[in-house]
């Protein structure tokens, strides 16, 4: 079943086998030192990160349910792990170069990309990883990869839900016009958590502007991996959504909220 229409079935059949050709020669490219120099080692490891969440992304697009999504989700953790790896070999001099790559907020741009989408994807991998029922130990090693524990207001509430509070929460949100609503949902009353997440829902993907994918349904041609049109879900709603166990009744066929996702009956 095509859940994204924004693009045909064909365009979806055509795409997942060029997420996994872009990975699979990416990854031989960086383990038989295609890639000479270490920063453009650093963003082969980063390209391949991202890859994995939003191939995941789009099998859901195209129909993938919870138990096709499990695989690929797995995959992601020993990506995101081989970049804390490629990272760490960087000379002395230039271990500077991670920091757009690694830390949230107030860094720059990372191969072009706008630090706001490391934070959401990021977001999306805690989600697809409650949504496909990912072990505790797994989710632990997702956030010590995720790292940032005392930067952001929600990141730390998720993490302290996930049974992994940071020693000093931060109070506040480092992207607050965006993520607000989400962040008030865990201290709000159930009927009130109900019109957050959705106030968030409607204003969510015109908040999304620096986004790498933003618009992209309307690319006419892929240049680079994020050109590609993956759909427009909303998984740090359904993260969110999970995790207090608020009741998505009433937005679960929101145009950018997973619902097929959502474990509630």
């Amino acid at each position: 079943m095509l859940r994204d229409t924004r693009r045909s079935a064909a365009y979806f059949d055509e795409l997942l086998p060029e997420f996994d050709e872009g990975i699979e020669e990416t990854q031989q490219a960086l383990d038989a030192g295609d890639f000479v120099l270490p920063d453009e080692q650093v963003d082969a490891a980063h390209q391949l990160y991202e890859l994995a969440i939003l191939r995941a992304v789009a099998h859901y697009s195209r129909g993938a349910g919870r138990a096709e999504l499990a695989p690929l989700v797995a995959e992601i953790l020993p990506l995101r792990q081989q970049l804390s790896a490629v990272a760490e070999r960087l000379p002395a001099g230039q271990q500077v170069y991670r920091q757009p790559f690694e830390v949230f907020g107030g860094q720059g741009e990372a191969c072009g990309s706008a630090n706001i989408n490391r934070y959401i994807y990021a977001l999306w991998w805690l989600g697809l990883l409650i949504a496909t029922d990912a072990d505790k130990a797994h989710i632990q090693q997702v956030l010590a990869s995720i790292g940032n524990a005392g930067r952001d207001a929600l990141l730390d509430r998720i993490a302290t839900r996930l049974g992994h509070p940071p020693e000093t929460p931060a109070e506040e949100l480092l992207y607050p016009a965006l993520y607000r609503p989400l962040l008030a949902a865990f201290d709000a009353e159930p009927t009130t958590q109900q019109t957050l997440l959705g106030v968030f829902l409607d204003q969510w993907y015109d908040q999304c502007q620096e986004a790498d994918w933003y618009d992209n349904h309307l690319c006419d041609g892929e240049f680079v991996y994020t050109d590609y049109y993956v759909g427009y879900w909303s998984v740090e709603a359904l993260l969110v959504t999970q995790l207090l166990g608020i009741d998505d009744r009433d937005f679960r066929d929101h145009a950018h909220y997973p619902g097929d996702l959502s474990q509630q009956p």
